[in-house]
């Protein structure tokens, strides 16, 4: 994140005499991954066991708890009712899948849906907001069962979901693969192969108001043949959920856990390198006022992109090795002329193995 030091009111030479003010620990969990948001005097956060909390900002005490079906990955996203005399919204997403809405100043729920239901999908990217609507992109785990060489793989796509903030009606649905998956071979074992599939979206889209689009990331094909959908990046239009264009970072990526273990037939030929696009496009101008797109990819390479020219290439440039594990994993920024890009570079193991330390 960043914050101007005059909006912030301390520098980084201030930083050394910060003292803790409160804390929170969250019940029954070994993580934190949903992004605080910090709002109307309140600070509001999902937590692993899927309960959703609204800390005063000053006290650290709970203004409200909210209980959903399941872990919250995503930050929870504010937004005004456009309705007058209504509470502002509170918006977010677990990892059954399930979308909701909160009134945000007292938790209590206005709305929910399943964003997809396939059994392997999740939301792991926050939805975004615009002009009454929430762009909701949906993932899925079905890498994971596909190590079974019993599973028929794969069966999920990814998709974008616009929904009216108002009630959750679904405006339209963007398939980041267009064509369902049909059975196209057979594995050694005798499991049937469907594609395409995959090219899941786990990050947050962003919206390009001028432009009338609304831009994903997506991840690898989960079997073979991979498509032209999958480690791209796609313009899609806020309106009608039509394509507008596509910009793939690399092409032939097919990959599962499967490829993790020794002589696992669900492995698709292709065995990666499952290099998705792990950050959230960012729209960005640089000193000469020209928009750019920033996008960030799982082989370590940082992507700065034209709108314009249907994401032609400007400049790249490779910051890290890359591998299943590694490139850029979320949390992409840019702030005055600058982009700052989070590296995991740890290496592959390809037999599930723990990753020796000293190889890392």
């Amino acid at each position: 994140r960043y914050v101007p030091s005059d909006v912030a009111g301390f520098g980084r030479d201030d930083a050394t005499d910060l003292t803790l003010k409160w804390s929170f620990g969250f019940p029954a969990s070994t993580r934190a991954r949903s992004q605080p948001t910090i709002a109307m005097g309140a600070v509001f956060v999902g937590s692993q066991d899927g309960t959703v909390y609204a800390f005063d900002l000053e006290t650290g005490c709970a203004r409200w708890t909210f209980t959903a079906s399941a872990e919250v990955r995503t930050g929870i996203v504010l937004a005004d009712s456009q309705a007058e005399g209504q509470p502002p919204l509170a918006f977010f997403g677990d990892i059954l899948a399930r979308v909701y809405a909160l009134n945000a100043l007292t938790g209590e729920l206005l709305w929910t849906l399943k964003a997809d239901d396939h059994p392997s999908a999740t939301l792991t990217g926050t939805p975004a907001w615009h002009e009454n609507t929430l762009f909701v992109p949906v993932s899925s785990l079905e890498v994971i069962p596909a190590a079974d060489p019993a599973y028929e793989c794969c069966t999920f796509r990814g998709s974008l979901l616009s929904l009216r903030a108002a009630d959750g009606a679904v405006n339209w649905r963007h398939y980041t693969i267009a064509d369902e998956p049909v059975e196209v071979s057979r594995t050694s074992v005798g499991t049937r192969v469907l594609a395409p599939s995959g090219a899941p979206t786990w990050t947050s889209p962003t919206v390009d108001a001028r432009r009338g689009l609304v831009y994903i990331g997506t991840g690898e094909n989960y079997s073979s043949p991979a498509d032209g959908n999958s480690d791209a990046i796609l313009a899609i239009d806020l309106a009608t959920g039509e394509r507008a264009w596509t910009r793939q970072s690399t092409a032939g990526d097919a990959w599962n856990v499967a490829c993790m273990m020794a002589d696992n037939p669900n492995c698709p030929p292709e065995d990666g390198p499952d290099y998705d696009h792990g950050s959230s496009i960012l729209l960005v101008s640089n000193s000469q006022g020209k928009d750019l797109l920033i996008a960030g990819h799982k082989n370590g390479t940082i992507f700065g992109l034209d709108p314009d020219e249907e994401g032609a290439l400007v400049w790249q440039n490779r910051v890290g090795r890359g591998s299943i594990q590694g490139g850029v994993h979320f949390g992409l920024a840019a702030a005055e002329g600058r982009v700052y890009a989070p590296i995991n570079d740890m290496n592959n193991t390809y037999n599930g193995d723990y990753l020796d330390p000293a190889k890392a």
